[in-house]
């Protein structure tokens, strides 16, 4: 018997040892884990806001779960006809095991949130600190890859596809099979969650920026998609998000407290009983708009790697010097964000939509009518014509020689090469940088001795291109086929007055935009002298004379040159324009670099064209004020 006692004392003390230092081994796990997710835990650099409310600013930042839960101003709703209340301030044991039509409600209206959703956010946040949640896992059938995923809980998404709550993270990948290993060894790989995909790097990629050995993310403001630095970002696709993300700066830092997140909860009394929940975290809309589901409910939260093996090396940026193929770029920013608030006025209000839209459509047909854009016969040359018309006219006459036009217009091409050059050279001057880092402290990039030389560079292109043109259209009007290269032999030998014409113009107009007061003068000069290459190739003046000749044929009808010259730069903007964001939507494969070269080419094949509406401007002002123009000079000087 006492043997039989002693047997049974003994047993079940080795159980009790076995429990206990069962418990010490998983409190050291416990621990390890920790130590391995605070130690690699991000930082994240927020756009700042200049004011409370201020939208261009980040409004928000990651913290916890608990400032709705439990929350009183919180409604649980489930989907239905009416979509009833189940009730308020829902916990995380109410939340514990819900399905897909239940979906959590906060106070404001979320397709049109103002400054309510920032003012509750403050409000519920207090003084509570910002909070990041980890989450150790393995992937099943990568037993050598651990990942460490950082999940951000954001109260409101304010970006193009605005939604309450928005839940984004970050992961980092680790050779390792085990958190030990992992602590010895440090990541491997890094992937950045944004909208529907991500971009990846290696650790060691330079684009890994860290802050004591910790990576560094620049959360998009409002969006909240993560970057690698700052910038504005180009999205074309729901792998990328479609729009602009801006992570630009100045910033403020953020180092949150790390909470630790198991696979699954164990029950609705599980603190954590909230990643059981696979409803929506905001208020039930259609598509984009709808509130998110949480991380547990995303395949990603159990398959990090095959997350990872998804995702995209790099993201397009968008540059923020003052280029046309820029303008493309941040054009195509402002219509996503244009239409996503129209999508969302109509949604509020379609009523309201649909008149204004028909109102908007009835006054373009009125002025297309009133612009008369036929005929469209370009001859004879020297006729009056209204504004619609000359803007037909000049595409009549392109489509007859379209290799010529081509032709004369590609003459941007080696000017585009001799402008890079020069500004090459010009760099290498002293005090050029210095005007640089000048220019980029005020957040653009460049300088203004660029923007000078290529603006010029550019105007001297325009001004040659309507000189060829024009001796082409005479020629044809005669009943001669001229081809471009007889047309720029001819240019070439009239380049004193009408590079003296133009440096005259530029330098004029120049001093009066700088006075400001004289920016009403400086654009009525702009439209007298606009003919000053059909003057000096088709009347034989030179450069000062052919100031004189074009201020001639405007007088009297200013107005109408002003009305033919919007059009013209208005038709050739919007075709340059809608070509980009056609070529930027559709082949979204295109490098940055390839878009550039694409938006240069169009702009050269555009340019002829405007050049003919302004050939066919000059004869209209020739026959309307029956001024018979002088022989042209076969030799000009």
């Amino acid at each position: 018997m006492l043997r039989s006692l002693l047997a049974v004392a003994i047993v079940l003390s080795s159980l009790g040892g076995a429990a206990a230092a069962a418990q010490t081994g998983a409190e050291d796990d416990l621990t390890a884990a920790q130590e391995l997710a605070e130690q690699w835990a991000p930082i994240y650099l927020l756009k700042q806001q200049d004011g409370e409310c201020d939208s261009n600013g980040e409004q928000y930042e990651p913290t916890s779960v608990d400032i709705v839960l439990g929350n009183p101003e919180i409604a649980l709703r489930q989907k239905s006809p009416d979509d009833p209340v189940v009730g308020f301030g829902p916990t995380a044991a109410d939340l514990y095991g819900l399905g897909d039509t239940f979906y959590l409600e906060y106070p404001g209206l979320s397709l049109t949130p103002g400054c309510d959703y920032e003012k509750d956010f403050r409000r519920f946040q207090g003084d509570r600190p910002p909070v990041v949640y980890a989450h150790i896992v393995k992937e099943e059938g990568y037993p050598d890859q651990l990942a460490v995923q950082y999940w951000t809980f954001w109260y409101y998404n304010d970006w193009n596809n605005k939604h309450e709550t928005d839940w984004e993270f970050t992961q980092l990948l680790f050779d390792a099979a085990t958190v030990d290993e992992a602590l010895a060894v440090g990541p491997a790989r890094v992937g950045f969650a944004q909208h529907e995909g991500g971009e990846r790097a290696d650790w060691d990629d330079a684009k890994v920026e860290k802050i004591d050995g910790r990576p560094v993310v620049y959360p998009s403001a409002g969006s909240h998609a993560s970057y690698y630095a700052s910038a504005v970002y180009l999205g074309r696709s729901g792998s990328e998000g479609f729009g602009c993300d801006n992570t630009d700066g100045p910033s403020r830092q953020v180092d949150p407290e790390v909470v630790l997140l198991p696979d699954e909860p164990t029950g609705p009394a599980d603190p954590f009983a909230w990643l059981a929940f696979d409803g929506r975290w905001g208020e039930r809309h259609d598509g984009p708009f709808n509130g998110p589901t949480g991380p547990a409910a995303k395949s990603r939260y159990l398959e990090p790697v095959s997350w990872y093996e998804e995702l995209r090396s790099s993201s397009v940026v968008i540059p923020s010097a003052d280029s046309f193929d820029s303008s493309i770029l941040n054009g195509f920013c402002d219509i996503v964000e244009w239409g996503s608030g129209l999508l969302i006025r109509y949604l509020s209000d379609p009523l309201t939509v649909l008149i204004v839209g028909l109102i908007v459509g009835w006054l373009t047909l009125f002025l297309v009518r009133r612009t008369a854009w036929s005929p469209r016969d370009p001859l004879p040359l020297r006729a009056p014509r209204r504004a619609g018309q000359i803007i037909g006219a000049g595409w009549a006459m392109y489509r007859r020689r379209p290799g010529t036009f081509v032709a004369i217009g590609l003459v941007f091409v080696p000017m585009a090469v001799v402008t890079a050059i020069v500004l090459g050279l010009v760099a290498q001057l002293t005090g050029f940088s210095a005007l640089v880092d000048l220019v980029e402290e005020e957040g653009r990039v460049g300088s203004v001795i660029a923007f000078v030389i290529g603006g010029f560079a550019n105007l001297v292109g325009f001004v040659f291109v309507q000189a060829a043109v024009s001796i082409v259209m005479d020629a044809h009007e005669a009943g001669r086929t001229m081809g471009a290269s007889e047309a720029y032999r001819r240019v070439a030998s009239s380049w004193r007055p009408l590079l003296g014409a133009l440096v005259r113009v530029v330098a004029l107009v120049a001093v009066l935009l700088v006075t400001v007061i004289g920016v009403p003068v400086a654009i009525w000069l702009l439209v007298r002298y606009q003919l000053i290459a059909q003057s000096v190739m088709l009347d034989g003046v030179g450069g000062r004379e052919a100031l004189r000749r074009s201020g001639r044929l405007i007088d009297g009808r200013w107005l109408h040159a002003a009305l033919v010259v919007l059009l013209i730069h208005g038709v050739m903007s919007l075709t340059s324009f809608v070509v980009g964001l056609v070529v930027l939507v559709v082949f979204t494969g295109v490098p940055l670099w390839a878009f550039n070269i694409f938006t240069a080419l169009v702009f050269a094949l555009l340019t002829p064209l405007a050049a003919a509406a302004y050939t066919l401007l000059y004869g209209d002002r020739v026959a309307a004020t029956e001024l018979e123009p002088e022989p042209v000079a076969e030799e000009v000087g």
